[in-house]
């Protein structure tokens, strides 16, 4: 059985936590709330044992640091020319419309398409300027709500291993009692129940290939649960009428030095073909479960069909994730640090680090 976090460091992950989601400055609270969820993830790999793979809060690092480009308007000017095409695009067809509606000479109709394009080009900047102020505060308190909600119940779940010591799954029972059962996809805590009973499951199992999909497992489950809580946010942050161009063109994120586009098919790699979801009542079990969120949990590679055309919806979100997921589960990448060892310890007396972020 692998080393278990002390209580002492518990404790400190939790002040660590209450401290980043109370931060009142957006920058620096983005900052450590990515910090903690590093600090989390490095502490669930001591819990759940070597070879378990990523766990959610690895993935939550890269999560937290893309919403960092948000919460501080570095994507404005690719969103303001986005918006500026798409608007004087929109404009000067509903010019040109009007124009035929109105039965404008021939020879006026270019003067209506140039207006309508000039008129949409103001609306657009209008829109997307007041929509990424309110995006930056929306992700920021999605980025809030995802460490506060998910991971003080890691932090739970780490201090009830380090008291309880459990030797039997059926002690699991003691932690899952608090967690809200209810609606597999609503909201409440049962995607949290399923996912710390894989989290539990990979730590007392017994071969390497059980841990690791059971740690998968686990990471879907928690990742769901996020984006239903988050759905309102999402929702928020994405006006109506762009959020097919946002999603094809402005979401693009980065694992360590990989960058990836969810509006493209998440790529194979050779980690993928090793993360198996073999037949097995639990396995299936957990599949079956997984598809009411996604449509679709793929076993093998490539992962066709994966790219998401509107963010907004939550199955396509899950579809990409999963598979996302399951291709990089294994790869060194994800487990790496968002930030180098100075601006760590930067962070860790509360203070913004030097450097790019």
């Amino acid at each position: 059985m692998s080393d278990i976090v002390s209580l002492d460091e518990v404790e400190q992950l939790q002040q660590e936590i209450e401290a980043a989601v109370r931060e009142p400055d957006p920058v620096l609270a983005n900052l450590l709330i990515t910090r903690c969820h590093y600090l989390l993830s490095q502490a669930l790999q001591r819990a759940l044992g070597a070879g378990a793979g990523a766990n959610f809060h690895s993935w939550a690092v890269w999560g937290s640091r893309k919403a960092g480009v948000t919460i501080r308007q570095e994507d404005l000017d690719d969103a303001r020319r986005d918006g500026t095409i798409v608007g004087g695009i929109v404009g000067a067809l509903v010019g040109v419309g009007c124009g035929w509606l109105l039965q404008f000479p021939l020879w006026l109709e270019p003067g209506a398409a140039v207006l309508g394009a000039a008129c949409g080009i103001a609306a657009g900047r209008l829109i997307i300027n007041r929509s990424r102020r309110r995006s930056a505060g929306l992700v920021l308190a999605g980025n809030r709500t995802v460490l506060e909600d998910i991971g003080l119940q890691t932090v739970r779940f780490l201090r009830w291993l380090v008291q309880a010591a459990p030797a039997q799954p059926a002690d699991a029972a003691a932690f899952l009692a608090p967690l809200q059962p209810g609606a597999v996809g609503q909201q409440n805590q049962e995607l949290l129940r399923q996912a710390f009973t894989q989290y539990y499951r990979a730590r007392m199992a017994s071969s390497a290939a059980e841990k690791e999909q059971a740690t998968y497992f686990g990471n879907c489950f928690a990742v769901w649960h996020e984006h239903v809580r988050l759905e309102p946010y999402i929702q928020g942050a994405m006006p109506l009428i762009i959020r097919r161009c946002v999603t094809q063109r402005l979401l693009q994120f980065d694992i360590g030095a990989v960058r990836l586009a969810v509006a493209q098919d998440v790529p194979a790699n050779e980690a993928a073909a090793a993360l198996a979801l073999p037949q097995s009542a639990q396995s299936e079990q957990a599949l079956a479960l997984l598809r009411q969120g996604s449509g679709n949990v793929q076993s093998g590679t490539p992962f066709r069909g994966t790219a998401a055309g509107d963010w907004t919806r939550i199955k396509e979100r899950m579809r990409y994730v999963f598979a996302l997921f399951q291709a990089f589960h294994a790869e060194p990448q994800v487990f790496s640090s968002p930030y180098d060892a100075a601006q760590l310890a930067a962070l860790a007396a509360g203070q913004r680090p030097a450097g790019t972020w």
